[in-house]
């Protein structure tokens, strides 16, 4: 089984970072022995680059499997380009709304505060 992994860049300087494509199973086969799978999607922008890249290197509108890390805009907002415009198969995606109750007594205990630093 072969596999390519494509890293696209994602924003400038010292907040820049990746977007990821990665694609395996029978590279020169047909489509459905191939798996694609992009985790993360950048800014809106990169979005865009990263639908014009699946299009162009892997010839296929479709995408197996999305994958966003955390809701960061450098991360989730490129991903409403893919899903407007690729077939998605399945979406993975943290959805802290989902875990609220869980973590509130963190934030009123000050354990943890809005900008993410943990007090000890």
């Amino acid at each position: 089984m072969a596999y390519e992994i494509d890293y696209l860049p994602v924003g400038d300087g010292e907040k820049s970072g990746d977007a990821i494509v990665l694609r395996y199973g029978n590279l020169n086969g047909p489509r459905d022995q191939q798996v694609i799978i992009v985790i993360d999607g950048g800014f809106k922008d990169s979005g865009e680059h990263l639908v014009n890249h699946i299009a162009k290197y892997y010839g296929t509108d479709q995408v197996n499997l999305v994958i966003s890390s955390h809701p960061d805009a450098d991360h989730a907002l490129g991903l409403s380009a893919i899903l407007e415009k690729l077939k998605v198969g399945a979406l993975l995606m943290h959805k802290p709304w989902d875990h609220a109750e869980d973590i509130k007594k963190f934030f009123n205990s000050k354990t943890l505060t809005v900008s993410g630093s943990v007090t000890v």
